[in-house]
């Protein structure tokens, strides 16, 4: 064996390599597939000599859905599988039991993920079992990330075993059921750094959800959250979670959430869900809260009037001067809707006085109002813009107005510009655009949208020239397709391909422009050494 595989440090980053992590939020049956087939190398790999054996086993055993493989690792004259896939205990838990479990438990590090449950089959007898074995009060002493989709109602005080003091993010979806364990979350776990909780409670359980608030506002290193609240809990308890640097919000419930006056000084991110945004909106315009990216995900909005409203009610309260990112989210719209919360240029003024925008992502509206001259006077006002996606993910039966002056326009007043996403006219081209000195080489993926094309090679010709390093194009998403997206994806993969030659034959021009003069300083080199030999023969003679 090479000197090198004695190195426990090269085997560990070698062996965590090898395994293929899925996380809390992984939904793809291939990702569990590699996770599988990671897994078996691993396992194989710790049995291949004694110095693979302890650093390959503690990769293995890093990442587990649910706590059944730490269970069916014991011996098997103590439990037995039934036909309905549970496990039952069959005799009582010896401490050579114990001591296997021992064995593995410390090396968990991630325990659970969003589609599992965390106790798997496990009967709560065999649990309680194993649990009067652990001397130190938890199952998994070294856990540093812990996720419950749900468990058994007899299982949720078991909860608190899992609870170590090295957790650093806790995700529960169903929270509510376990405001008890939660209350204590301070004193068992105070490193934590990031939470998911979910609380979808009734008034009844807002009395012991008071202790819940109490618990997370005394952890001092938290500095991400996730909360799904009830709408009739006052929400200003937020302001004592000191050190928190992003927030994602939403509220549960029949009715709109409770006017709250929820302040801090400022947050990295801010995330809200509203409803009904008009309702919604107006039951958090009391927050002030500086952020330096605002997301707004919104179900139901009747016009862009009410959109217009609702960023200036949140104006100094939620749009602040430190704003660099705003991301408005529509959930599906029908046709019907589409026209009516079209986006304007009036839609837009609120968002305007903040030059120091980014990134402006409202990919999910409709923007076939806007013209040239619209998109002209908005973009004019973000000159530090190095991302701008709008309406470019669903299909509108409006038309786009945006034509090739309006890109052009955009790309000159935002030279930083990095991400691009628009909808617009692709079939007229003439007049021809004056182009002047245009020329962004950052940008690599255009998302296109629904945008109508006819004349791609001509279209190829524009865009080479103002858009050098394009790639690819993407048009709407699938899901929302119009009739003719296949027609129109075909055609802007041939612009691609149009581009690409474009620029292959760009480059081998340079190479051999390059091999030109290269050739020419060598024969103006041996030229040189020519003269040179000449002169030296005349003098000998």
């Amino acid at each position: 064996m090479h000197a090198c595989l004695l190195i426990s440090e090269i085997l560990a980053h070698i062996f965590s390599n090898i395994y293929h992590p899925c996380g809390i939020d992984y939904w793809y049956d291939y990702s569990r597939h590699r996770q599988k087939a990671s897994r078996r190398s691993l396992a194989a790999l710790s049995r291949v000599c004694h110095s693979f054996k302890d650093i390959a086993l503690d990769v293995l055993w890093t990442e587990l859905d649910d706590l059944e493989p730490l269970f069916t690792c014991l011996p098997h004259d103590l439990w037995i599988r039934t036909p309905e896939r549970k496990l039952i205990i069959r005799r009582p838990v010896t401490s050579a039991d114990w001591a296997i479990f021992e064995r593995y438990a410390p090396r968990v590090r991630i325990l659970g993920n969003k589609e599992c449950d965390l106790f798997g089959g496990i009967e709560a007898e065999f649990v309680f079992a194993i649990m009067g074995c652990c001397s130190q009060s938890l199952l998994v002493p070294k856990l540093q990330v812990l996720c419950c989709k749900g468990c058994p109602r007899d299982l949720q005080l078991c909860m608190r075993y899992l609870l170590s003091p090295d957790l650093i993010h806790l995700c529960l979806l169903r929270a509510s059921t376990m405001t008890s364990v939660l209350s204590g979350l301070s004193k068992h776990s105070p490193r934590l750094k990031v939470v998911e909780l979910s609380f979808h409670c009734y008034y009844s359980e807002i009395v012991s959800f008071q202790a819940v608030q109490l618990a997370l506002c005394e952890l001092k290193h938290l500095r991400k959250a996730t909360f799904v609240l009830p709408s009739e809990v006052d929400s200003s308890w937020l302001s004592h979670l000191v050190g928190l640097q992003q927030l994602c919000i939403d509220f549960a419930g029949l009715y709109p959430p409770i006017r709250s006056q929820f302040r801090t000084s400022y947050l990295d991110k801010l995330s809200i869900g509203l409803s009904n945004m008009d309702v919604d909106a107006r039951s958090v315009a009391e927050w002030v809260v500086p952020c330096r990216q605002l997301e707004l995900r919104c179900s139901r909005v009747k016009s862009t009037a009410v959109i217009a409203r609702c960023l200036r009610m949140l104006d100094d309260h939620l749009l602040c001067d430190v704003l660099e990112c705003f991301i408005l989210y529509m959930f599906t719209l029908s046709e019907n809707e589409a026209i009516d919360t079209a986006f304007t240029l009036h839609t837009f003024v609120p968002l305007m006085r903040f030059s120091g925008l980014k990134e402006v992502d409202i990919e999910t509206c409709c923007m076939s109002l806007l013209d040239d001259d619209a998109l002209g006077s908005i973009v004019k006002s973000w000159p530090c813009l190095e991302r701008l996606y709008l309406g470019c993910e669903y299909f509108w039966s409006a038309p786009p107005k945006i034509t090739f002056r309006g890109l052009v326009t955009l790309l000159s007043t935002c030279p930083n510009l990095k991400g691009l996403g628009l909808v617009f006219d692709a079939t007229k081209l003439n007049p021809p655009i004056p182009i002047g000195d245009v020329c962004n080489t950052n940008i690599t993926t255009f998302h296109v949208g629904f945008s109508p094309i006819d004349q791609t090679l001509e279209v190829s010709t524009v865009l080479s020239a103002i858009l050098p390093c394009l790639k690819e194009f993407v048009v709407e998403y699938s899901l929302r397709a119009g009739p003719d997206r296949a027609r129109r994806e075909a055609k802007w993969e041939e612009v691609s391909r149009y581009m690409t030659s474009t620029h292959n034959d760009a480059d081998l021009g340079t190479v051999l422009s390059v091999f030109d003069t290269q050739w020419k300083e060598i024969m103006l080199m041996f030229q040189g050494i020519e003269a040179s030999y000449q002169n030296a023969s005349k003098q000998d003679q």
